[in-house]
């Protein structure tokens, strides 16, 4: 439970509350029931690391304002509003196909 606690930082609340809630059904990870659900939860939540991790090569090709029409695309102010990583994906696409038209 405390490497999904520590990992609510570099998440962001959005991402680290919607996965609690949309994988184990709960608030905060002190109410997950079952280690199984604590491991799937960690995962998700690890993967959601790397997926944030992996906007910063295109920002710098592209610079931080090419997020905005992605985000407005769906529907969202900010990155701290994305809360799945169904979403963080198709951020994360989008924006490394502009950094690849920038790159041409």
């Amino acid at each position: 439970m405390l490497a999904i606690e520590t990992l609510q930082g570099s998440l962001g609340n959005g991402i680290y509350r919607g996965l609690v809630k949309t994988i184990a059904r709960a608030w905060k990870p002190s109410q997950i029931q079952g280690i199984g659900l604590l491991h799937k939860v960690l995962t998700y939540m690890q993967a959601a690391e790397r997926g944030l991790r992996r906007l910063d090569d295109p920002v710098s090709l592209t610079g931080p304002e090419a997020i905005d029409p992605i985000l407005r695309s769906l529907k969202l102010r900010s990155l701290h509003q994305v809360d799945s990583l169904e979403t963080l994906k198709q951020i994360v696409l989008a924006l490394e196909e502009t950094a690849r038209r920038v790159k041409r």
